[in-house]
This record gives C-alpha cells, structure tokens and sequence, in this order.
C-alpha cells in the first residue's frame, strides 16, 4: 500500500499507511505526550494542595467542635484559606490547564491529521517548552510506561476520517464516564459531611448550632467551595463530552466500509475538526479527576471501549481506496 497524499488542509486520502495506534508511538508524538502528562502533573500538585489543606482545616473543625477550644482563630484559619484557595490558587489550576490542554490538542491534531485552528486554541507551546516539559517527566515512571503502551486502540484499515472518528469516541465517552462517577463521589462526600456536622451540632452537649457553624462549617468552606467546584465542574465537562460522544457516534453508525467521496470526506473532517475545538474547551476547563481515582476503573474502562473500538475496527476496515 502506497503512503496516502496528506497536508494539513485535506489530511489522508483512503487508508493510512500506518494506522492512529502506530503513529502515537513515533518520537516525537510521545515526546507531546510526555510534555502534557508534566504539565497534567504540575496541576494534579495544584489540586492536592487545595484539597489536603481543605480537608485538614475540614477536619480540625470535627476536633475544635468537640473540644470547644480555639473556634474563633479556626474559622480565622478557614476563611483566610477559602479565599487563598478560591482566587489565587485557582487561578494557577487555570493557568497549568490550559497548557496541558494546549499540549494534549498539538498532540491529537497532528495525529488525526487535522489542522491547527488559531482562532480557537491560540497560539501552539514551543518548541522549547515541549522540549523541557518532557524532560521532567520520568522516564520509566508510570505515567511514561502508560505512554509508551499507546493510548489510542488499533485502527488499522479504516478510512479516513473514520479512524479518526473511532479515537475520539474512546476519547469522550471513556473520560464523560470517569467524570460522572467522580462529581457524584464528591457530591455525596459533601453531603455527608453537611451531615455529620448538622448531627454534632445537636448530639455534642453544651453546643449551641451557632458555635457549630462558626467551629465546623467555616472550616469547612474551603472543602465546600472545592466541592462545589467540582460537581459543577465535572457535570458540565462531562455534559459536554457526552454531547460531542452522541455526534461521532452519529456517524460512525452510519459508516460503511470502503471508499469515501472527496464531498463526503471533507464533510467528515469539518465534523471531526469542529469535534476537535469542543475536545479542546473541555480540556481547558480546570476541572480534574485524580489520578488514583482513574487508576481504579482504568482495566474494566478500558477493556468496554478497547471491545467498542474493535468493533468500529472490523465493521470498517477495507482496503478499498
């Protein structure tokens, strides 16, 4: 089989020579990968730090409602971490999200062939910066083994920009559903936790629930605001995503194997590119789920979408051109 015809504006024609799951491997798509998951990284050391110290203020509040010692300089404490955690904080989330995002859309656009829009994404990192971003994730670490498995399932023989179609999809629906679940853990975390200190407020003898508030919930803010941020922030990523799941896989139901007119291909590919510009806000938005929390759905996840994804694979694959 002969390399296809590829430039930015008309990508691949017929089936590409080496497949999306081959071309992740090349050097310089694991060094784009390597580049987002540091950058991921540097937000991930963002969050925790929002998160632990919230939990401990959360927590010390359990402690100073029991005792009945230090309310006033604990919700001092608590209100001053809310606004240093709501404002400056967050801010940095937002900052290092957009990088990583920047990173991770250089990554798929030059993978799925597709151009790069200005327009929306802004400019692209560096070169330098993509360089030395790279170079601070470890190698042999297993974020680099999780890179250097691949991330995107087979393709081989399926059509442009079908293939592309069938990555994007693995793409959405396997982080809609990594997010749902997170927001609503997070969302029953808070609600328990309102609990628990509604039932100390009226079960700890000799506390009135004006001294519970000021003990336990202004602690508690930071917790609060976080929790509120990340419900709302995963339901509107996830909301977006399962969206943007129901268009591809709109089309790739109505895909048939073989050759693509030039008409129907540049259809598909103005879809896949608009697809492309929502994967990217979403990306953009700061809302993040924890490594571990990825880590203990990731074998059966990945084993739905592997098994979704191999069935577009045989359904398509065709060496017609």
């Amino acid at each position: 089989m002969s390399e296809p015809t590829v430039n930015k504006v008309d990508g691949p024609r017929g089936v590409p020579t080496r497949a999306i799951h081959e071309r992740q491997l090349d050097p310089n798509m694991i060094q784009l990968q390597r580049a987002a998951a540091a950058s991921h990284h540097r937000g991930q050391r963002v969050e925790a730090a929002r998160v632990a110290a919230a939990l401990m203020l959360a927590v010390g509040g359990v402690i100073v409602t029991l005792t009945g010692h230090g309310r006033t300089a604990w919700a001092i404490a608590g209100f001053v971490w809310f606004l240093v955690s709501a404002i400056p904080l967050r801010q940095l989330a937002v900052s290092t999200a957009r990088q990583g995002a920047l990173l991770q859309e250089m990554f798929d656009t030059a993978l799925f062939y597709l151009p790069w829009r200005s327009t929306v994404a802004g400019d692209p990192v560096t070169d330098p910066d993509v360089a030395r971003l790279a170079r601070m994730l470890k190698h042999g670490s297993a974020k680099d083994q999780r890179i250097l498995s691949g991330w995107y399932d087979p393709t081989g023989g399926v059509h442009h920009p079908y293939d592309v179609f069938i990555a994007q999809e693995q793409n959405l629906a396997w982080d809609a559903r990594l997010r749902c679940r997170y927001g609503y853990l997070v969302l029953a975390s808070a609600i328990l936790w309102t609990s628990i200190g509604v039932l100390a407020g009226i079960t700890i003898p000799r506390t009135t629930m004006a001294e519970t508030v000021l003990s336990f919930f202004v602690p508690s803010l930071a917790a609060y605001q976080l929790a509120l941020e990340i419900w709302q922030g995963q339901q509107r990523v996830a909301a977006e995503r399962e969206r943007l799941a129901t268009i591809v896989a709109t089309e790739l139901r109505n895909a048939h194997a073989g050759p693509i007119s030039d008409a129907e291909r540049q259809r598909l590919r103005a879809i896949a590119r608009d697809v492309q510009d929502g994967i990217l806000r979403t990306r953009l938005d700061v809302s993040r789920v924890p490594e571990r929390f990825y880590k203990w759905h990731r074998n059966n996840d990945e084993r739905d979408f592997a098994d979704t994804a191999e069935g577009h694979r045989r359904r398509l694959a065709g060496s017609g051109r």
